[in-house]
């Protein structure tokens, strides 16, 4: 039998909510550049969006240019992730609806299909302006350095970076003692090993070494609170000089909520998957996908020498139905038609539209003779249903099928598919809503 997705997660309504759901600006784009899904947040980096648009660009969105991104101030990502299939971290400039410049930090997520190719890609910006800002102030002035220390809304420590006492906290902001709980006070009698789980304490005297060597460090750890409570931080450490001595310069950033935020995405990602191979119909699989696992199924059966059996079926006298009822009245017949596959079939077998009211199905490991049952099983059932056609009025429907055996000498899906077409041309020739085999 086959999933039964619930029918409103394949709703363009559904994917929207996730996006809008996410906390940062987002876009989602395919290959082209072209953006299929925003969300209200992007509005505040983004400088113009013309709605009346059939499609619009990314980079006309967030950079009001006429051509992708390029060179190393704003490289573009879509490239990057196209050319890697991994997601991508980088930070560009842009100018916001008001021209003011700002930072953002780009996260680029790619949704990959079937064969492993770049489908669709997620992009989520973040506002490093005051990151940026607070960094480069700590290096220009210690006086305006400490004015942003204690008005920064992420934690930010000091810490001594050489001599026995490495990793002591020397300084902590304010938001720090209300991100972990501990006075200023109390934090001067810890070390950022006391704020870390144990097996990232373990590895903060590495990090060190390496921040003193010149590294500046981006990572996410695990922190925990004065009240145990353990939570998800973005780090950023660098090295300071003050004076000749090295000391290390850490700023923490909770990211809890992000990690919650970056689920619902990995879910987006999933159904936008799950969308590319369905039929938005019957749920079903879609003729793309058909025919890419019946390659498969047909590789595996000659390989191993096992059966296979391929049905096609589809709605005796559709048309004249149609023109009857309406096309409503049609739609409800093919969905009850799917339905009726997903509670017939087994797991293993693999069902989906073939395209208008033609239906293909494929046995996997399965003989004619038990493909004959399957199929005499779907007709009997089918021929039961009733659909409600008018106020106090349903009717019944019928349908033809054609099926075969897999044969050595197909050497392609088409050939197969053939083979089943011309037994249901001949199920439809003879009297209709009955099987014929070749």
């Amino acid at each position: 039998m086959t999933d039964n997705p619930v029918p409103y997660i394949n709703s363009p309504d559904y994917l929207q909510t996730v996006v809008n759901h996410i906390e940062h600006p987002t876009l989602v784009i395919d290959r082209q550049f072209r953006v299929v899904l925003t969300n209200q947040k992007l509005l505040g980096i983004a400088r113009k969006i013309d709605s009346g648009r059939p499609f619009l660009y990314c980079y006309e969105i967030t950079h009001n240019l006429s051509k992708p991104c390029s060179g190393k101030a704003n490289p573009c990502p879509l490239q990057k992730v196209i050319r890697t299939k991994l997601p991508v971290v980088m930070t560009h400039t842009h100018f916001d609806s008001l021209y003011n410049k700002m930072y953002v930090e780009i996260t680029a997520t790619p949704i990959l299909d079937e064969n492993g190719e770049v489908l669709h890609i997620i992009e989520t910006f973040k506002n490093v302006t005051r990151q940026n800002r607070i960094e480069t102030a700590l290096r220009e002035s210690e006086v305006r350095y400490r004015s942003l220390f204690e008005q920064s809304g992420d934690a930010i420590f000091i810490l001594k970076a050489e001599g026995p006492q490495t990793g002591k906290i020397l300084s902590a902001n304010k938001a720090a003692c209300h991100m972990y709980g501990y006075t200023e006070e109390e934090f001067l009698r810890l070390s950022v090993t006391d704020l870390e789980t144990p097996e990232h304490a373990a590895k903060a005297p590495k990090r060190i070494e390496r921040i003193l060597a010149g590294e500046t460090l981006r990572l996410e750890i695990t922190h925990k609170g004065k009240d145990g409570n353990i939570f998800s931080v973005e780090v950023s450490a660098s090295r300071m000089d003050v004076d000749g001595r090295k000391f290390v310069l850490s700023i923490y950033r909770d990211i809890s909520k992000r990690k919650e935020i970056e689920g619902d995405r990995d879910v987006l990602i999933r159904e936008l998957q799950h969308l590319s191979q369905t039929d938005g119909l019957t749920g079903l699989f879609n003729r793309q996908h058909l025919d890419k696992r019946l390659t498969e199924e047909m590789e595996r059966a000659r390989r191993y020498a096992t059966p296979l059996s391929l049905i096609i079926f589809d709605i005796d006298h559709f048309k004249k139905i149609n023109d009857t009822y309406g096309h409503i009245t049609g739609d409800k017949i093919l969905q009850t038609a799917s339905f009726v596959i997903k509670e017939t079939l087994r797991n293993t077998d693999i069902a989906g539209r073939f395209g208008g009211d033609e239906f293909v199905i494929i046995l996997v490991q399965t003989d004619i003779s038990i493909g004959m049952q399957v199929a005499e099983r779907l007709r009997s059932r089918i021929g039961q249903e009733q659909v409600p056609v008018r106020d106090d009025q349903t009717a019944g429907f019928s349908i033809s099928l054609g099926i075969c055996q897999f044969d050595k000498t197909f050497a392609r899906a088409e050939d197969f598919i053939a083979r089943a077409d011309a037994a249901l041309y001949e199920a439809k020739r003879n009297r209709r809503n009955t099987v014929c085999k070749i």
